[in-house]
């Protein structure tokens, strides 16, 4: 995407968001699946208004939404089980450098028993992430825009001046080729 002098780009107060998302990567790993269940509707609605849209500053407000729900489970998490969460993500930290939780099955249980007790989100199994999933969004789909491509091409031969050059000397692609059975 091209920036010219008549694209809109947002503002700062409609960049901003009360809170933003700060873990570390340890943190994140061991919060992560958790956070994604509960906040899986932002999310979906999120990705398909990105990609039906193709535009990243229309999507403004539902990634402000992501963010809230992110926040909020952030806070409801460290008011119920702090302590499980920090020991899992210091176990993430601490066991190997490249940060697997392989080592963290234990820590990662007691986690899992707290959040199912106190915020009744069960973890997800392995691969539901990757998995096909159908969404239906409540908002309706944007009117596809297609592209007349003749029809600009057609525009811009009409805009040509009429003494302006136009090449004469192409060739069709199988004329590029070369074949070696020819030669």
């Amino acid at each position: 995407m091209s920036l010219t002098r008549d694209t809109h780009l947002p503002t700062d107060e409609e960049l901003t968001v009360p809170q933003e998302l700060v873990l570390s990567t340890p943190w994140l790993k061991a919060v992560a699946p958790y956070m994604a269940k509960q906040c899986e509707k932002e999310i979906n609605e999120f990705m398909l208004r990105r990609k039906e849209l193709e535009d990243p500053r229309a999507v403004l407000k539902e990634g402000a939404a992501l963010t809230s729900c992110g926040v909020n489970f952030l806070q409801s998490l460290k008011r119920t089980c702090l302590p499980q969460t920090q020991k899992l993500a210091d176990c993430v930290d601490q066991s190997s450098a490249k940060l697997y939780m392989s080592k963290c099955h234990a820590d990662q249980k007691e986690l899992d028993a707290c959040i199912e007790a106190n915020l009744s989100i069960t973890r997800p199994k392995l691969g539901y992430f990757s998995k096909l999933h159908v969404y239906d969004s409540e908002k309706p789909a944007p009117a596809a825009k297609l592209r007349d491509y003749k029809a600009d091409a057609a525009k811009v031969l009409n805009e040509l001046p009429a003494d302006y050059h136009l090449r004469k000397d192409y060739r069709k692609y199988n004329d590029w080729r070369y074949n070696v059975t020819e030669s």
